[in-house]
């Protein structure tokens, strides 16, 4: 390859040689693009592009064409179970399990250290696998212990060299490094609010931790080389009751959104690029509730934006179901509306790389809702269920 990445001529002809290399090189590429599935480690869109300028207008790039998708979900009982997803047909396909512990309520999946962490809820223990490439089979290679006895809303920071975990009993929140072999090893814990839930790096390498008890997302710098974090001043307060439980940002890093179990809302906060922090009143409250459900029947579980940052989902428990948002140009949310989960207790959920399938976890009807994505409204469509043996407490889709 020349220094402009094009083949080398030979007497006026393409090389074939440096061709081969060069179409080696691009499927490559090509297969490196990932989401993660909670916060905004990994959110930013490997074209650098953010919403409303995507590759085409239904948001799927040719690479999504190319292969199948992994699709783990952690089940009560301590088993992850593998599927194949075909994003076209919308399709999951049965590959076994494997034992990981009691409770994985958190996945997440580094790109840069080819390994799934899985982190268990009751214990705190943190486990990494080694995922195949061709199989997505998965295989221990390390494991350590986060620093709290119970855990939640774990994520990786932007790098995928570092997994951040919320400690809701101790306040808490953790780092443990990735090892280039794919281990894990502790770095150190650092105070969070009451009731941390949930935590979200941002790109910029600001970390945010939402705090249940304390009614307030908490600020940090975080320091990829050594995994510290620092406690910024300015934390945001939020209204009594508000209970903040999820937060996800969007791929292009303008905005972040929390999800308030106490008010049944989301809420929708800019990140400012100069300050290296959010905006201390949000944009936007928007509600969870279905028409004609009152409050305090109704709990919001989990959310999730799509890969091309256009559509956000959300799901209910109480009324069940799974609610659709359209992100608007300024970051707010357009509800779009609320289609029945097809179980009980809905959950964890992911929207699949291609942008094309939403994966619901059922956690009290023990099952998977797989639902078709319009790419244009961001509309739920062709639910079909898949029975689990266990109450699926976590789903991960990752593209190999």
């Amino acid at each position: 390859m020349t220094a402009h990445g094009s083949p080398k001529l030979a007497r006026g002809r393409l090389d074939p040689a440096a061709i081969l290399r060069a179409m080696t090189l691009l499927r490559r590429a090509a297969a490196l693009g990932l989401f993660v599935a909670l916060g905004c480690a990994g959110a930013q869109r490997p074209d650098g592009l953010g919403a409303g300028s995507g590759p085409a207008a239904d948001g799927v790039s040719p690479a999504d064409e190319a292969g199948r998708v992994f699709v783990y979900v952690g089940m009560a009982g301590g088993e992850i179970a593998l599927f194949h997803l075909d994003a076209a047909s919308g399709t999951l396909a049965r590959r076994g399990t494997v034992s990981v512990g009691r409770t994985p309520s958190s996945l997440a999946r580094s790109v840069a250290r080819e390994s799934l962490i899985a982190v268990d809820g009751v214990t705190g223990q943190a486990v990494s696998f080694s995922i195949d490439p061709k199989s997505g089979a998965l295989r221990a290679v390390g494991r350590a212990a986060t620093g709290g006895a119970t855990s939640s809303g774990a994520t990786l920071d932007d790098t995928g060299k570092y997994v951040l975990v919320a400690h809701p009993a101790a306040g808490r929140v953790s780092v443990l490094a990735i090892t280039p072999a794919g281990g894990l090893k502790a770095i150190d814990t650092f105070a969070a609010g009451a009731g941390a839930r949930a935590v979200a790096v941002h790109p910029a390498e600001i970390v945010f931790v939402s705090n249940f008890r304390a009614d307030s997302l908490s600020q940090y710098t975080f320091n990829t080389g050594t995994g510290m974090l620092t406690n910024r001043s300015g934390a945001i307060e939020l209204s009594a009751g508000s209970g903040p439980t999820r937060l996800v940002c969007h791929p292009s890093g303008r905005w972040v959104y929390s999800l308030d179990e106490g008010t049944d809302s989301i809420a929708v906060y800019g990140f400012d690029g100069d300050l290296k922090a959010l905006s201390p009143i949000s944009l936007q409250i928007v509600s969870t509730l279905t028409d004609g459900v009152a409050r305090g029947r109704s709990r919001p579980a989990d959310l999730a934006v799509s890969p091309t940052g256009r559509f956000l989902y959300e799901t209910n428990r109480g009324p069940d179901d799974v609610a659709a948002f359209a992100i608007e140009a300024a970051g707010t949310l357009k509800l779009v509306g609320h289609v029945p989960s097809g179980g009980r207790a809905p959950g964890a959920l992911a929207v699949d790389p291609s942008g094309r399938v939403l994966i619901v976890a059922n956690e009290g009807g023990k099952s998977l809702s797989v639902y078709s994505i319009d790419p244009t409204t961001g509309a739920l469509g062709d639910r079909h269920a898949i029975a689990l043996a266990a109450s699926p407490l976590s789903v991960l889709a990752v593209r190999p």
